[in-house]
């Protein structure tokens, strides 16, 4: 009996022993970092968790439902927690109220896990899970996790997370950022049927005469989490080829509520700038403007995106609004001239690091005519001399720089030229040649609209006779002057009356010759 007795003690104390065992090692979670570029997480356990078994013990294995789980304060976070619950609320029901139920999914519980992440900094607070990479095991409980990737000039920016790894057997933590984005673009007009280049809409590309303003636009959105940094700074980076020279004086920035409302374009005129370049100060309390020597690049840099009621917006976008000029250096054809912009944007709400967004390219064409003067045999004929006239909106022809000529020159060159109606007129007539006829013509052009590096697709029309080389942007051809007598057909009647006259003269002439000879038959 004693022997039984002891038995049945010995496998009391040996259950018992088990589920005291069971309860006193934590649960864990085989925790996964989701993510293709390598971040590197500190992980905080803000709550540890006890479990006791309330299910009957079976075998190595119990379902979640099998536990009493009880939290309790990390006392390493308790005075922080303490002070962001309130000094009379209870720091797990505190928690516990926190949710992310707003439409960018930052809700309450992100500005806190914030809050409380910055006053770990403070206090110089070691991690209890240190540099976390690819999948390993943490014991349950509430945990903050802060991503501590070296983010810097890139297209990205560190997250934060807090979670409840209650029961989790496993669990991925997906990094959650939001990032600006900056949009380039540039206006096109065709003079010769547009009014003004204001009326036309934004693209990748446009093609423009040499000596024409051209407008570009950089719009900026800013993330909606931007709240979450102390001073959320945006810095436009712009740069031109030579081809290209900036207006300093022309920049402006304009603020807007979305990007939507950016978009709608509404008239700069109806709307204040946030900035204004012309006023003549480069610097003001938010925005410092450099432009760089040459004006063929600038930054400019907004400090305080968001302030006052903005601060919890987010999703602000601020468009830069400036002018450049195409010039002689402007390369012609399809390379095009290329304007690229980059924004450079805070990216860690807890230390100075910046990102950068990828560049946007945008391209403005140019082309070129080139005439050969020719004469009726299609050989080089020096001596004469062209004007290039460019038909505007209203219908009228207006010259395209002075006339080209010269004694030995038998080609003539019009560079930079944009697309639309063109008239050539010989104003310089070679000795001993007729005045060649005004020649009437137009060059098309198609480019991308939209195309991270656009092209120029296709050009047409130009001069009958002529060729077209895309590359180079060159419409070619020939034109040929006659030599010879010829007599003006209007506007000369009493050269056609005389004409006429002797026309009747010739042929009575003729009769009378004719009818004499007969005669003379008869005499004999």
């Amino acid at each position: 009996m004693r022997k039984l007795t002891s038995v049945l003690l010995i496998m009391i104390m040996v259950l018992c022993m088990g589920t005291t065992v069971f309860a006193d090692e934590p649960p864990t979670t085989n925790l996964t970092i989701n993510n293709s570029d390598g971040r590197t997480y500190n992980g905080y356990q803000l709550l540890t968790l006890t479990t006791s078994l309330k299910c009957d013990h079976e075998g190595d294995t119990h379902s979640t439902d099998c536990y009493n789980y009880a939290y309790t304060v990390n006392p390493k976070y308790e005075d922080i927690l303490q002070a962001q619950a309130g000094e009379n609320n209870d720091i797990i029901e505190y928690l516990n109220g926190l949710g992310s139920d707003t439409a960018d999914g930052y809700g309450t519980l992100r500005p806190v896990a914030d809050s409380i992440y910055r006053a770990i900094l403070a206090g110089d607070i070691e991690p209890d899970a240190k540099e976390l990479q690819g999948s390993g095991n943490i014991n349950q409980g509430y945990w903050l996790f802060a991503d501590i990737t070296d983010l810097d000039e890139e297209n990205n920016a560190n997250s934060l997370v807090m979670v409840n790894t209650k029961g989790q057997d496993t669990l991925t933590i997906t990094p959650k950022t939001a990032l600006p984005q900056l949009e380039k673009k540039v206006k096109d007009i065709d003079d010769s049927t547009d009014d003004a280049i204001a009326d036309n809409a934004w693209a990748d590309s446009a093609d423009h005469d040499k000596g024409d303003t051209v407008p570009f636009k950089l719009t900026a959105t800013v993330p909606a989490n931007a709240s979450n940094y102390g001073t959320y700074t945006m810095i436009f980076h712009d740069t031109m080829e030579n081809g290209l020279t900036l207006d300093p004086a022309s920049v402006k920035v304009y603020k807007y509520e979305t990007k939507t409302a950016a978009d709608a374009d509404i008239p700069l005129t109806s709307v204040t700038p946030l900035f204004d370049a012309s006023e003549g100060n480069y610097t003001t309390a938010d925005v410092t403007y450099a432009p760089a020597a040459g004006n063929h690049a600038f930054e400019l840099t907004l400090t305080n995106v968001l302030t006052g009621t903005d601060a919890a917006e987010g999703d602000n976008a601020f468009v830069v609004y400036y002018e450049a000029t195409l010039n002689e250096n402007a390369v012609m054809g399809s390379a095009g001239n290329s304007n690229t912009a980059y924004l450079e944007f805070s990216n860690n709400p807890y230390t100075d690091g910046t990102g950068k967004t990828p560049e946007d390219k945008v391209k403005v064409f140019t082309y070129q005519l080139k005439i050969n003067k020719v004469d009726d045999k299609s050989q080089p004929l020096p001596g004469a001399g062209f004007t290039l006239y460019k038909k505007n909106a209203a219908g009228t022809y207006v010259a395209v720089g002075s006339e080209v000529t010269g004694e030995d020159v038998t080609s003539f060159i019009w560079d930079r030229l944009d697309d639309g109606d063109y008239k050539l007129v010989e104003t310089t007539v070679p000795a001993g040649y007729n005045k060649m006829d005004d020649v009437e013509f137009t060059i098309s052009a198609t480019h991308d609209a939209d195309a991270a590096d656009p092209a120029l697709i296709s050009l047409s029309g130009g001069l009958a006779s002529g060729t077209i080389d895309t590359g180079k942007g060159l419409f070619e051809a020939p034109v040929t002057n006659y030599t010879g007598t010829v007599l003006p057909s209007t506007g000369a009647q009493g050269t056609m009356m005389l004409i006429g006259g002797g026309s009747v003269l010739i042929v009575l002439a003729a009769v009378f010759m004719i009818t004499r000879k007969k005669m003379s038959i008869y005499e004999d």
